[in-house]
């Protein structure tokens, strides 16, 4: 059993310093943003990256950091006395938040798969959000290493070359794969996502999909995510592998950090609940996608988990 009081006194600061760096960084990106031409932040005034810190959104955020912070608490060893734990912070934050996020939002890689957004758009959101995340990551393990650290430990594991030995990229990103297709292509029949595509505002930048092209560059692009994320889950391999219900782990960090609580869906939904407004619309359009990626990464998590364990 954990810790309470050091639990919830570990999620109060994670929490706290994710509101004044995201704060910081919201004015700071909205008045560079000002500086560019309309037609280089159609997007990113679409999807909306950053955001004003008003009451609601800072509520928002603070709730977002609170989210985080106990999805990453089972790896807290792994982040705060690992020799490598700026590094595993920052691919969770970054890589799992951002650039892996199943949103198909501005500096994700499912956004320039199946999205319109520009180059320069994606750009600019992955350098923001990797300077706003890695300073997070500096001051965050500052603070807990000097307040009940007193030295580092390095925590043994396997190393990336063993990784890459024994198969386990290419193991993740074949499941990643399979599972993909087989509930994406699942879910697009049952679903209605044909209608949606057509209707629903939020999908009025993505790509046209009813092509062989297209068909090609999701595959192809699916299996480069597949790779991206078997490296950035890697530095929690060691700890999902070897508990006993670790694929409940790994389903927490895919489900929650690339997908609900990525760095665009949480605070759109919090809004939406806090005030009211546009609740109804919200919760219309999350009958598409929420229920496919949960039942993808559920799978995913209990096949990879079952097949690494019986490779390794």
């Amino acid at each position: 059993m954990p810790d309470i009081p050091r639990l919830l006194s570990y999620i109060g600061r994670f929490s706290l310093l994710h509101v004044i760096i995201y704060s910081l960084f919201a004015y700071i990106f909205l008045s560079v943003l000002n500086i560019f031409p309309e037609s280089w932040k159609i997007a990113l005034e679409f999807f909306e990256p950053y955001r004003y810190p008003a009451p609601l959104v800072i509520l928002s955020q603070f709730i977002r950091g609170i989210l985080l912070a106990i999805i990453i608490y089972p790896f807290y060893e792994t982040i705060v006395k690992g020799k490598h734990g700026l590094l595993a912070l920052f691919v969770t934050l970054w890589g799992l938040g951002l650039l892996a996020s199943v949103e198909p939002m501005p500096g994700s890689i499912e956004g320039m798969i199946y999205t319109q957004t520009s180059f320069i758009e994606h750009l600019i959101v992955l350098i923001a959000v990797a300077i706003q995340s890695l300073i997070f990551c500096i001051i965050f393990l500052q603070w807990e290493r000097s307040g009940n650290i007193r030295e580092s430990v390095q925590i043994q594991g396997l190393q990336l070359k063993d990784a890459l030995k024994r198969g386990y990229i290419k193991r993740f990103t074949l499941i990643h794969i399979i599972t993909y297709w087989i509930i994406g292509m699942t879910f697009y029949q049952l679903q209605g996502y044909e209608e949606a595509l057509a209707t629903m505002e939020v999908f009025e930048l993505y790509r046209p999909l009813e092509s062989f092209f297209m068909v090609a560059v999701v595959f192809l692009g699916q299996i480069v995510r597949g790779i991206i994320l078997a490296l950035l889950i890697y530095p929690f391999y060691i700890t999902f592998r070897e508990q006993q219900h670790g694929w409940l782990l790994l389903f927490g960090l895919l489900w929650f950090i690339t997908g609900i609580g990525s760095v665009f869906f949480t605070p759109e939904l919090l809004g939406s609940i806090i005030t009211g407004e546009g609740l109804g619309e919200l919760l219309h359009e999350m009958r598409i996608g929420i229920p496919e990626i949960t039942t993808q990464m559920l799978l995913f998590s209990w096949l990879f988990c079952k097949y690494d364990r019986r490779n390794s």
